[in-house]
């Protein structure tokens, strides 16, 4: 039986202002809780259903819960009806799984990149799907790490960790304000490179230095700051009829452009 401090605390996770004061994640769904175990994120607790078993990554998870579990330091995992779980579930289909994590914590100071350095730099993005679609991106891309400016929606959000699939714990994500971010790219000689609809044609990118891409919020862009700051500014060619392409889709495209060459 699932404690009534847990349930509430669950509850907590869900809300904005909650998640952030406890400083811990909700993760949900077979493939983020196993990445989130497979990157050895501190797992506080996990709660399960028989639906866990019902497809084969599911049963894969669940043999490492098991042997989690007997382990003498191991992971607390209590089980629960499908109900049970989906009562508490974030989500509208739940998995059979649900587990509560330590918040990765890192500032800017903390982040390793490499020579030449890649950089996703998020401002004002509101939806948490598209800002987990964008992670998933800087992993699947080889993206140092990720920069959330603040006016961001939080990248620790129940749903924006569901729609990084589990890159989340993959990748180096920092929160900063957009001084201290400026600086500190600056200090790394790292130029910025902005997602602007009338921008040239990403294609004819070239360099061997360090870069960071900025895209920003869904409706209005990048704040003017950043644009004045950047030094090329970027736009995907659309032949067919479409007037654009929300953030989570463009960003993703213009880092495969920018980084498969």
């Amino acid at each position: 039986m699932l404690s009534k401090n847990k349930r509430q605390l669950i509850e907590r996770l869900k809300t904005r202002k909650g998640r952030p004061r406890e400083g811990l994640v909700l993760v949900e769904g077979v493939r983020a809780s196993a990445e989130a175990l497979a990157a050895g994120a501190d797992i506080r607790f996990v709660v399960r259903s028989p639906r866990l078993l019902d497809t084969e990554a599911g049963r894969t998870l669940a043999s490492v819960l098991t042997g989690r579990e007997l382990q003498t330091d191991g992971v607390d995992v209590t089980e629960l009806t499908d109900v049970e779980l989906a009562e508490l579930s974030d989500t509208e289909h739940p998995q059979g799984v649900l587990c509560v994590c330590s918040e990765p914590s890192l500032d800017l100071a903390q982040l390793r990149i490499g020579t030449p350095a890649t950089v996703l730099l998020l401002d004002g993005l509101q939806d948490p799907g598209n800002l987990g679609t964008l992670i998933r991106a800087a992993r699947a891309f080889g993206v140092d790490a990720v920069i959330v400016l603040d006016g961001s929606v939080d990248p620790w959000n129940p749903k924006a960790v569901r729609a990084a699939a589990g890159a989340s714990f993959r990748t180096q994500i920092t929160r900063a304000v957009w001084a201290e971010a400026r600086l500190w790219m600056e200090e790394q000689s790292i130029e910025i490179l902005a997602a602007d609809p009338s921008g040239d044609d990403v294609r004819s990118f070239q360099t061997a230095g360090s870069w960071a891409l900025a895209v920003g919020n869904e409706g209005a862009g990048l704040r003017p700051d950043i644009v004045a700051a950047s030094t090329k500014r970027f736009a995907i060619p659309m032949p067919g009829n479409a007037e654009s392409l929300n953030a989570g889709v463009a960003g993703s495209i213009l880092l495969y452009s920018l980084l498969t060459r």
